[in-house]
């Protein structure tokens, strides 16, 4: 298997590292002040407490080199085991409360992360390849694994100690030999450049196998889509998919393995500048203490002060790449949440009620990436009450149209008035109370079907009642009654004990039945015959009229019959209107309406004429 590399690019908006630390520092504090403070709390405790470990040596060697009392060395041993204890004890319960808490934070941005993309975004945002990349980062990598933001704060803290530590530790050698800090200080600096070389080659590849991760995640996900099943086994799709996963796989493997030949390579360089430093300060400290320099204790204390120093400024360095990478992951985040918004989320004016008129005034859309307009230009009115059908071929654009009716996409030029106001100015989540519709996928969720078709307004008094009403009118009652728990029955195998799945022509049927119990002022039926048995169908020819009263509907449909029992047909073409009027006023024009229509019903009456024969 190929793969072309691409150009690096970056996705979304960059930020500065501290701003971004600044950020998810307000984010912490507001969400939960006390776990900053136990972080901040146990800085000074995890500076002092090795540091009383290395005087506790230094003072216990210097007494009995000094031949001191056995009191004495007893006080010298209780003093300061009393000391360590108490820190021990006090960094034990810092620590434990820390870890307590540390998971709600990410828990919490977890939460508002799939609230901002399953519910508050522009669904419009969903279906873009940046958005969807910036959301693969930041649930990837701003809140799972180690990158996850809690162990973020962990990096934090450990950076504090550290510093706290160097500025400490240091301060008490500068009075005993400055020379030794200077020697630790510049082999430390040396493993700087080999403490970055993996994760900043780590984050200018990424983008070399994030896609090909992303195709896995995918085919993965097809192999446990039950649904897809019958497909994979009776086209033999096994073999194919199973090749292209070992394919993405073997990608993956070879990037991963360049990243971590150059941690094995960083690994070795720091342990050789390792035994480099301490070697040099060793025996400088031996020097000084053969010279009579220092005493034995100090020779301990400068020793363990050494190796806390030089373990420090590693540290020191290792986290600078390590804080640096993970706030290039804090961006990710902050990109999805300033992802912009095209429709209004805020305050928005009053809704209407009843049926209302609809107007799209030189609407254009273009989906992103694409080479030209979906929708051209495109003016249409629709009166209060109106029912109107959408016809034309496949591509032409109706599909589309609708969802900028739903408020689902923002025009790219134009706006779409609802009762002479644009859908701008209103709440868009309030003015989806206003919408009932049922479109082209037919997917179910796990709750009861009461629930399912309810779920836009389960609290109404008489809601079981209308759940009922609604299923008769879908025709879908007889098929409720035969199940077991009747309208308490859940939906998708799997989940429940008692679950069903329906057919796609049931489906159909209880998307329908949830789109007349919400009763919107506006109703869009996209293709909602597509699954229906003939006489299903016709009953809801039947009924039609009955469902969009008091309405303004939208009907789009391939089946030309159904048309006809519209006020009004409008057939686009090329994203534009071709054709509008009654299926009389369209049949007497000769167009391409009256073509269509032609042909259908040609094939109709042949086929009714070869039965007829057949049965002669």
């Amino acid at each position: 298997m190929k793969h072309k590399k691409d150009k690096k690019k970056t996705v979304g908006r960059e930020y500065n590292k501290i701003d971004s630390y600044a950020w998810a520092f307000r984010k912490l504090w507001k969400l939960d002040s006390m776990f900053v403070l136990l972080l901040i709390a146990g800085v000074p405790v995890a500076v002092v407490y090795p540091l009383v470990q290395s005087l506790f040596t230094r003072e216990l060697i210097d007494a009995i080199g000094q031949g001191k009392a056995f009191g004495e060395l007893a006080a010298v041993c209780a003093g300061f085991t009393g000391a360590i204890v108490g820190l021990q004890l006090l960094q034990e319960f810092l620590n434990s409360k820390c870890r307590a808490r540390h998971y709600y934070p990410t828990i919490a941005y977890q939460t508002e992360l799939f609230r901002k993309t399953g519910y508050e975004t522009d669904f419009e945002n969903t279906e873009k390849q940046d958005f969807r990349e910036i959301f693969g980062y930041a649930s990837g990598d701003a809140c799972s694994g180690r990158c996850a933001l809690e162990f973020v704060w962990g990096d934090v803290k450990e950076m504090l100690i550290r510093v706290a530590g160097v500025v400490t530790y240091v301060s008490l050698l500068a009075f005993i030999n400055p020379v030794i800090f200077l020697m630790v200080a510049i082999v430390s600096a040396c493993s700087y450049f080999t403490a970055r070389w993996q994760p900043v080659y780590y984050e200018r590849h990424k983008k070399e196998w994030e896609k090909e991760t992303r195709k896995k995640g995918y085919l993965q996900n097809l192999s446990n889509d039950f649904g897809m099943a019958k497909d994979i086994k009776l086209y033999g799709l096994e073999g194919w998919l199973d090749k292209m996963m070992r394919g993405y796989q073997a990608y993956i493997l070879r990037w991963n393995r360049r990243c971590s030949l150059r941690g094995v390579w960083a690994a070795s360089f720091s342990g050789l500048m390792e035994l480099v430093r301490n070697g040099v300060v060793y025996l400088y400290l031996i020097a000084l203490l053969a010279e009579g320099g220092i005493s034995v204790g100090d020779f301990v204390f400068c020793f363990g002060i050494v190796g806390s120093i030089s373990s420090f400024m590693q540290g020191i360095i290792a986290n600078i790449g390590e804080l640096s990478s993970k706030a290039e992951k804090i961006g990710y985040y902050r990109n999805l949440f300033d992802y912009p918004d095209r429709f209004n989320h805020g305050e928005g004016c009053r809704i209407p009620t009843g049926a209302v008129s609809i107007e799209f005034r030189d609407v254009w859309y273009r989906y992103q990436g694409a080479g030209e307009d979906t929708i051209k230009g495109l003016n249409l009115t629709i009166r209060p009450g109106e029912s109107i059908a959408l016809v034309g071929k496949n591509g032409a654009g109706k599909t589309t149209l609708v969802k900028l009716l739903c408020g689902l996409y923002a025009p790219t030029k134009g706006e779409i008035l609802v009762n002479g106001k644009s859908i701008d100015q209103y709440n868009i989540e309030e003015y989806y109370a206003m919408i009932s519709a049922v479109f082209q996928e037919v997917r179910a969720v796990a709750f009861t079907i009461r629930e399912f078709v309810s779920s836009a307004d389960s609290d109404r008094p008489d809601a079981e009642k209308d759940v009922e009403t609604a299923l008769k009118t879908a025709g879908l009652w007889e098929k409720v009654q035969s199940l077991p728990h009747g309208m308490e029955t859940h939906l998708v195998k799997g989940i429940y004990e008692d679950s069903v799945d329906l057919s796609g022509g049931e489906m159909q049927k209880l998307l329908l039945a949830r789109a007349i119990y919400k009763d919107g002022s506006i109703l869009v039926l996209d293709e909602p015959t597509a699954a229906l048995d003939p006489i299903a169908e016709n009953t809801l020819y039947l009924q039609y009229r009955d469902i969009t009263n008091g309405k303004t509907s939208v009907y789009i449909s391939h089946r030309f019959a159904s048309t006809r029992f519209c006020d009004r047909i409008v057939l686009l073409q090329d994203g534009v209107i071709a054709e509008s009027g009654s299926h009389e006023e369209l049949m007497a024009l000769g167009g391409q309406y009256a073509y269509m229509f032609g042909v259908q019903s040609k094939y109709y009456n042949e086929t009714q004429d070869l039965n007829q024969n057949k049965t002669a």
